[in-house]
């Protein structure tokens, strides 16, 4: 389940109002089949020599080779051989392969146990220049004749083969296309999920192998050409015509496309052919509204795009050169009219294309907008007034939101929920309050925009309770850089969610992603608990305490380390607070099913008065518990109650796979240390579970 949000992962991302969808580098696979024979002797005096026949099948990575066209695959100065590495069975195996753009020569090199066709030799040269003339067709297929040349190198030319015997032959063939993956580009919503369809009129992505070109190509204008770089996309609904939709991008791996406002809605299918080859079909459900939400790093989670209406961003701080467009202009407050950004709203009336629809309200569409659990008014909803695919909500923020740097965003359309986002929000203010209390004492969002490098700390302490293990777990890191224009956004990656809020999450991950790079750091490598019940020293990363649960109790403890390299010495002191209890849904005797659109109200009892209750209910599609989603709750312990929203359950899926899930956690405790510039101690409390079906 999502606890908070605080590991560093370097990605990379598109900021503003293009396909944010982060690019995945793929090396480009090669399927190589070497097929031929091999003259064998059983040793010593034995026998005449055997002609034996072999096949030999290899996947490459290729990511070191280009294939400019027209030319041969051409490999660069630094790396100019190819290791294949195939079966011992074959009696073949790590063969080097050599290209030579120049003289159209393949040669293979480290051939265990003799040649090629021949009882021996040191290398063998495939000669590719004759037969098929440029290395760079989609499926190559060379046929020769092997002859021993006066230094015995081995040259495959022409088409007999002397003796009679096979024709040795090498195939490189490119991988037929493969879709992976179809998403709403804003979202990223996996297609099994309630909100995975594809809303006539949105901008989607295909993710998958060969699509496209090796590196990005963009169209001159986006989503005016049905065909880029050698790239087309088919959608074909059920009973109905084939149909090239525009696009946006082509490359390997991904490719962005709008589907059209007048494909029917319900199922379909879904090709892309590249080089002349066509991917086996891929179902996708097509569907009249399914909103999704930009988000900064581009992969649907975490800080929203959302700006004023000057097109200034919506950010934790307000940076210096606030006002123009695309700048952080600081937390948005009561009162304030802000710019939703997304795709997917629902289809227009003409040509997409041609522009129909922009700027055009979309009154009739049963929109809701809840921040922080609160619902916005809204005075537009519609295309952008500029870009194809492209849709704006604009809405006023309530009076009573919730603030913070990280207070969740949904729009609902009937039964259907966007992907969920987050936004700073303040009162009387631009620079948000960050839930998380070493956020807010460390002005980790002024270091952020800064560009301050230094060092990171997290600390867990893990309660197990009666009869469970203790754990604990010591991370540290530094941050080495930022990237370009996120730091505004820094603090709402890092902090909890606001109190009393619930954030939707369209997977089942237990982290968002977070827009630095960061390494490694020397902090030592033992740490020192001490509490009630003695002392113990712990090394650094994830270790167990004991299997009984008898050593993290209630009580003040103080966790200490003599530093490293890199950070210096450090003591912290925090307490673990008494344990809550759940009281319903009831652990010992719980319910058979859950109904989404019921919501669902939790109880608990007990525990310290500034602990956190987190309440999750997660869904998975299949038994894999590889797709699904979650929805994460964090309430002031002293609240008692809290009711899971109706409308955040829609985002899971339905079926046997559900998990309730009560986590309480406290505050994090910041600590101090030379070489840091961010730092926590937290405490995660007993939790308890049960699977549940989801209705």
């Amino acid at each position: 389940m999502q606890r908070t949000n605080r590991r560093l992962i370097m990605l990379s991302c598109f900021l503003f109002l293009a396909v944010a969808v982060t690019p995945r580098i793929l090396a480009v696979p090669i399927t190589y089949t070497l097929t031929g024979y091999v003259t064998a002797h059983g040793g010593g005096t034995g026998p005449a020599p055997n002609t034996v026949q072999f096949s030999w099948t290899v996947n490459a990575d290729t990511s070191s080779i280009t294939n400019p066209s027209p030319g041969m695959f051409q490999v660069p100065a630094i790396t100019n051989t190819l290791t294949l590495v195939g079966d011992k069975t074959t009696g073949i195996e790590n063969v080097t392969v050599y290209l030579n753009t120049s003289t159209g020569t393949v040669t293979f090199g480290n051939i265990p146990g003799g040649g090629i066709g021949l009882t021996s030799s040191s290398l063998t040269t495939w000669n590719l220049a004759s037969p098929i003339g440029a290395l760079n067709g989609p499926n190559i297929v060379v046929d020769g004749t092997i002859t021993e040349s006066s230094d015995n190198m081995i040259t495959l030319s022409g088409v007999a083969s002397p003796g009679n015997n096979p024709s040795p032959s090498f195939q490189a063939a490119l991988s037929v296309p493969t879709i992976t993956g179809v998403s709403n580009a804003a979202s990223n919503n996996a297609q099994a999920l309630p909100n995975g369809g594809i809303a006539q009129g949105a901008i989607f992505v295909l993710f998958g192998i060969d699509l496209g070109p090796a590196t990005f190509s963009f169209a001159p204008a986006a989503f005016q050409t049905t065909t880029l770089s050698g790239t087309t996309v088919a959608v074909t609904p059920t009973n109905g015509t084939s149909v090239n939709v525009p696009l946006y991008y082509t490359s390997f791996g991904q490719v962005a496309a709008l589907l059209p406002s007048n494909i029917p809605t319900g199922a379909a299918t879904i090709t892309a052919n590249y080089g002349g080859q066509t991917s086996p079909a891929a179902p996708i459900t097509v569907v009249a509204n399914n909103l999704g939400l930009f988000t900064v790093n581009s992969a649907g989670n975490g800080p929203g795009i959302v700006t004023n209406l000057n097109y200034s961003f919506v950010t934790a701080s307000k940076a210096a050169n606030c006002g123009a467009p695309l700048t952080g202009c600081g937390a948005a407050n009561p009162g304030d009219v802000l710019v939703l950004w997304g795709t997917g709203l629902g289809p227009v009336n003409g040509s997409d294309t041609a522009g129909a629809g922009l700027g055009v309200n979309m009154p009739n569409i049963p929109l809701k907008l809840w921040l922080g659990g609160v619902e916005a008014t809204v005075s537009y909803q519609g295309r952008s007034g500029c870009c194809v695919g492209e849709d704006q909500i604009i809405f006023t923020v309530p009076d009573n939101v919730p603030t913070g740097c990280a207070v969740p965003l949904l729009v609902q359309i009937d039964n259907q929920v966007s992907n969920g986002v987050l936004v700073p929000v303040a009162n009387g203010s631009r620079n948000c309050t960050p839930t998380n209390p070493a956020l807010a004492t460390e002005n980790v969002e002024q270091l952020a925009l800064s560009g301050q490098q230094g060092g990171f700390g997290d600390i867990t302490l893990e309660p197990g309770g009666t009869g469970n293990p203790d754990a604990a777990r010591f991370q540290f890191g530094k941050i080495v850089s930022y990237n370009a224009g996120t730091q505004p956004f820094f603090v709402s990656f890092l902090d909890d969610l606001a109190p009393g809020t619930c954030g939707v999450y369209n997977n089942l991950l237990s982290i968002t992603d977070l827009l630095a790079t960061g390494t490694n750091a020397d902090a030592g490598s033992s740490f020192t608990i001490a509490g009630p019940n003695g002392t113990l020293t712990e090394p650094l990363g994830f270790s167990q305490l004991n299997s009984n649960g008898t050593f993290l109790v209630p009580g003040a403890f103080s966790i200490s380390g003599a530093g490293g390299a890199d950070i210096g010495a450090f003591k912290v002191d925090v307490t673990i607070p008494s344990f809550p209890t759940l009281t319903a849904p009831s652990v010992s005797n719980p319910p058979s099913s859950i109904t989404r659109s019921n919501g669902l109200t939790v109880a608990w009892t007990g525990g310290s008065a500034n602990a956190i209750a987190q309440i999750g209910l997660s869904g998975a599609t299949d038994s894999s518990g590889l797709t699904g989603a979650q929805v994460v709750c964090q309430v002031p312990s002293s609240a008692g109650t809290f009711t899971i929203p109706a409308y955040a359950l829609s985002a899971l899926p339905a079926g046997n796979f559900g998990f309730f899930s009560f986590s309480p956690f406290t505050p994090e405790v910041p600590f101090s240390a030379s070489g840091l510039i961010f730092s926590q101690v937290q405490t995660y409390l007993p939790n308890v579970g049960f699977s549940v079906t989801l209705k």
